[in-house]
């Protein structure tokens, strides 16, 4: 690891850096809490409203932000200089690290189970039960078919774009602007991730260990692919086993 060449990259001040980590994700949070009620009668489940939410507010945002960066430094739309850690490992490296990562952050989020059902439970026990969108019991009261149509719409929007223009905006565009706190830089990424994801703060262990493990994977060999594979992977093997759980009712 050379820490003089990541103090080579433009640093954000601790503030900037904590803003721009959990503007996105509060404002989708509001807007996915705002335009529930208007749904309900569209027969769909409240993961509709998360899902516009997303796709009105999270995904442009981001993208927003880091195409702003760009023109600024580019004078056209461009992520050069924007987004870092493009550098590429070998095949052979790359598939190491992803098999490797993959168990140790499957083995972590098992251990760290627990602490999520602890808060559900306690903490965040007065949220209404609609906000828990991963529980599958509030599936039951709505249509085979819309909740299939759903979790497809799911499948590509959380699945796919959501946390590969995460990776891009986290990994490559945040992370390396605080990279001046060394090895901890990974850990304040990932816990400033956890926070990031206000619709479902009761998963708090799990996105910190999820996050904090990518930061460490792309800081260490500062190849934003390899994040980028690891939670595409994560994610659509999450979302299809949704989908193919209402195929099957």
């Amino acid at each position: 690891m050379d820490t003089a060449t990541d103090l080579q990259f433009p640093q954000h001040s601790l503030f900037k850096s904590v803003l721009l980590h959990i503007l996105p994700g509060a404002l989708t949070t509001l807007v996915f809490v705002l335009i529930k009620p208007l749904l309900d009668p569209s027969g769909f489940p409240p993961l509709l409203a998360f899902l516009l939410a997303v796709l009105c507010v999270d995904l442009p945002l981001q993208l927003a932000i880091m195409l702003f960066g760009g023109t600024r430094l580019n004078g056209r739309l461009s992520l050069k200089g924007v987004v870092l850690y493009r550098d590429k490992v070998s095949w052979k490296t790359f598939a190491f690290i992803f098999v490797a990562a993959f168990v140790v952050v499957y083995l972590l989020i098992t251990l760290v189970s627990p602490l999520t059902t602890y808060l559900a439970n306690t903490v965040f026990s007065g949220l209404p039960k609609w906000m828990f969108l991963e529980e599958p019991t509030q599936y039951s009261a709505f249509a085979r078919n819309a909740v299939i149509a759903l979790f497809v719409l799911q499948l590509v929007l959380t699945g796919v774009a959501l946390p590969w223009v995460e990776e891009l905006y986290f990994r490559g565009y945040l992370l390396p602007r605080i990279s001046r706190y060394g090895a901890w830089t990974p850990l304040l990424g990932g816990l400033l991730f956890a926070l990031y994801h206000g619709w479902q703060l009761f998963g708090f262990g799990t996105v910190l260990l999820l996050g904090a493990a990518l930061g460490y994977v792309v800081w260490w060999k500062r190849d934003i692919r390899l994040s980028i594979s690891l939670h595409l992977f994560a994610n659509v093997l999450t979302r299809l086993m949704f989908l193919l759980a209402a195929l099957a009712l």
